[in-house]
């Protein structure tokens, strides 16, 4: 085949593929500069709650709840912060089990430790699973002034001074306890929750590696890979052959 015939065959198959991957290529682009810029976007922040999307992801949507005490909100969100009213207090693994309170303080039970407030919302302190908090710890309750940590099958007697635990014996005394039930939060705060969703992030980053769509999702982006490949391949040799023709 001679240069000329060569070069026309390529072309032809170069305008093929480019035509082919042209809507891919852009859509690629695009969500590719956004994940290069995320954090200035602040993608990880944007959280999506959408039923049919969290649905695709197999996320069960979960109610905005929090603990209302003396017209104040206590309430963890996914992002593992412990917020009193719209002020962020600091770490709390998901999930807020539980919150009780006294006249001195509020204490809420996370995931792996107690977050000791004042009645005024101050974080004092954090108890946590290596000073000794019950890995098995379900749940919290009040007793004359007295917070009870509650286990599946014990209780204990916290001591917000001295941070220890005492073990109760009679468990009927659990019967007079008060025990914080969460409730729906009001809309000014729900705002905040992003448990349950999807961040913006992790929506373009399956999007661009075609995991979204599941394993023929990554095999149609890595073919479409090849093709960008086979794209500038083509797009070479018509250069070399042209500047060849030239030269003849």
């Amino acid at each position: 085949m001679d240069i000329k015939k060569s070069i026309i065959l390529n072309l032809r198959w170069h305008r093929r593929i480019g035509l082919s991957v042209f809507v891919v290529m852009i859509f690629l682009a695009i969500t590719g500069f956004a994940l290069n810029h995320s954090p200035g976007l602040n993608l990880s922040k944007i959280n999506l709650t959408n039923g049919w999307l969290l649905s695709w992801y197999g996320v069960a949507p979960q109610k905005s709840e929090g603990y209302s005490i003396a017209n104040n909100w206590v309430y963890g969100t996914g992002t593992e912060e412990l917020y009193f009213n719209d002020q962020a207090l600091g770490y709390c693994p998901p999930p807020l089990a539980s919150v009780a309170t006294t006249d001195q303080l509020i204490v809420a039970l996370c995931g792996e430790s107690l977050s000791i407030l004042t009645p005024q919302g101050l974080l004092v302190e954090t108890f946590n699973q290596v000073q000794g908090l019950p890995v098995n710890s379900t749940g919290l309750a009040t007793i004359e002034q007295t917070i009870i940590v509650l286990g599946e099958t014990e209780a204990w007697e916290f001591d917000p001074d001295l941070l220890n635990l005492n073990a109760v014996d009679d468990l009927s005394v659990l019967s007079q306890a008060t025990i914080l039930q969460p409730q729906s939060l009001p809309l000014a705060f729900s705002n905040g929750d992003t448990s349950g969703g999807i961040s913006l992030e992790t929506l373009i980053i399956d999007l661009h590696s075609g995991r979204f769509f599941g394993d023929a999702g990554v095999l149609f982006v890595d073919i479409v890979g090849l093709l960008i490949c086979l794209l500038a391949f083509t797009g070479l040799w018509a250069w070399v052959n042209h500047q060849r023709l030239r030269k003849q």
